[in-house]
């Protein structure tokens, strides 16, 4: 346990923010799932939001798993879980956008609905729900591979700020695209809405971005550039998560894991070297899936004790 990273998760009389990113494959969910059930578990009421679409929460809990209402966790007091999927049309976030994409699919067509940019948006609008009105004492985000998440975080922006200058330069475009005032009005809400948030995200009191990797070469280098992206969006990482990580009573002997160990330790050395500013925690590489409550509430006692 790192007293550093459980103190800095605590919520202090507010809600606490929690978002874990990285790399695909290096154990998002594992670290994700494991801290909403240990602060569900020591009476805190915690909600977990996937935006990433797959599958994974609804598997890691074992039960379905969807976008357009929170579930509450079987086993789990005072932990609910929600999937939000862009791609699922019947989520609530699509539903919303809606309402102004509409006015527009008369000029450009219906496809404008179903772009990268929308589901981006569509991720984005959702979550910004739960920095508006929360109503759990942690809320934590299980976010996409890194590269999506960053898309998800500035693609808002870009796209609102694209919209209101054009409409607001010229009129013509707007009557071109049938969009009346109200129109207007709901993307200048939107965009102040998404300012807001952003200012949540950068709040280092009240919200945490940990970002989870292996110690390899290209989990560290693709950490070192989400740092960098997250930073331009004025959002700090605060925290890593070294996951499976070599344990040297479990070597035995044996000669791949001993010189798989000894890469590790180099590699170990240079996460400690370029990110010697983050709180640093690590996770032991597991003889078993972590699929079930009982691992889970062992990986979290690794992190945050008991």
């Amino acid at each position: 346990m790192n007293k550093d990273i459980n103190q800095l998760m605590l919520p202090e009389g507010a809600t606490k923010y929690l978002f874990f990113g990285g790399k695909g494959g290096v154990g998002k969910t594992t670290a994700a799932t494991a801290t909403a059930v240990w602060f569900a578990d020591h009476g805190y009421r915690t909600t977990i939001v996937s935006t990433d679409p797959t599958v994974s929460l609804s598997a890691m809990f074992n039960q379905e798993i969807k976008g357009d209402a929170r579930v509450p966790i079987r086993h789990v007091s005072n932990l609910c879980g929600l999937n939000i999927n862009p791609n699922d049309a019947k989520g609530v976030f699509q539903k919303r956008l809606n309402s102004v994409i509409g006015q527009m699919t008369g000029t450009f067509g219906s496809d404008i609905v179903s772009t990268p940019c929308m589901e981006e948006m569509a991720t984005f609008d959702q979550f910004v729900t739960f920095l508006e009105e929360p109503d759990s004492d942690v809320i934590v985000f299980d976010t996409a591979p890194t590269g999506k998440t960053l898309r998800e975080l500035a693609m808002p922006f870009d796209w609102a700020g694209f919209l209101q200058k054009q409409i607001q330069e010229g009129k013509k475009l707007a009557q071109m695209m049938n969009m009346d005032s109200n129109a207007f009005e709901d993307l200048e809400r939107d965009k102040r809405r998404y300012e807001e948030a952003l200012k949540v995200l950068g709040n280092r009191s009240t919200t945490v971005f940990t970002l989870v990797l292996l110690p390899e070469r290209l989990p560290i280098e693709e950490t070192h550039s989400a740092i960098t992206g997250l930073g331009r969006l004025g959002i700090p990482v605060q925290a890593l998560v070294v996951n499976q990580c070599i344990l040297s009573e479990v070597i035995e002997g044996n000669r791949f894991l001993a010189a798989r160990a000894k890469l590790q330790s180099r590699y170990m050395e240079e996460i400690d070297t370029r990110f010697g500013k983050l709180i640093r925690s690590s996770l032991p590489l597991l003889d078993r899936d972590v699929s079930d409550l009982s691992t889970l509430r062992e990986v979290g006692e690794i992190l945050y004790g008991n």
